[in-house]
């Protein structure tokens, strides 16, 4: 599914260079585990580049976490839903914000 990426955002997003600088992401859709890379994140959803891409259709609920991360918990088995896909990227939506400004989280991922 196409996605227009130019609506407005609600919360601030962390840009990482170079599709998240090496930090690997998991989802856990049906008992199934795949890896992503993390292009960006924000207190409300991530968008990450998979490859190959999984069958993720929209409105798909799972568990995402940041791999190697120390971050107490809070990136790690988050409920979502994917809200689009675009070839091999996929934009997810957390189902609780996180709660937690863009520094926070660029400390914590970068």
């Amino acid at each position: 599914m196409e996605s227009d990426h130019s609506e407005r955002r609600q919360f601030g997003r962390l840009h990482l260079l170079a599709y998240g600088q090496g930090k690997l992401c998991k989802l856990e859709l049906g008992g199934v585990l795949c890896k992503a890379d993390l292009i960006d994140i924000s207190s409300g959803g991530a968008r990450l580049k998979t490859c190959p891409p999984p069958e993720l259709p929209e409105k798909k609920e799972l568990l995402f976490s940041v791999a190697d991360t120390d971050d107490n918990g809070l990136l790690q088995k988050l409920s979502a839903t994917v809200r689009w896909r675009n070839g091999q990227e996929v934009g997810i939506k957390f189902d609780n914000e996180l709660g937690v400004a863009v520094s926070t989280l660029q400390r914590l991922i970068c």
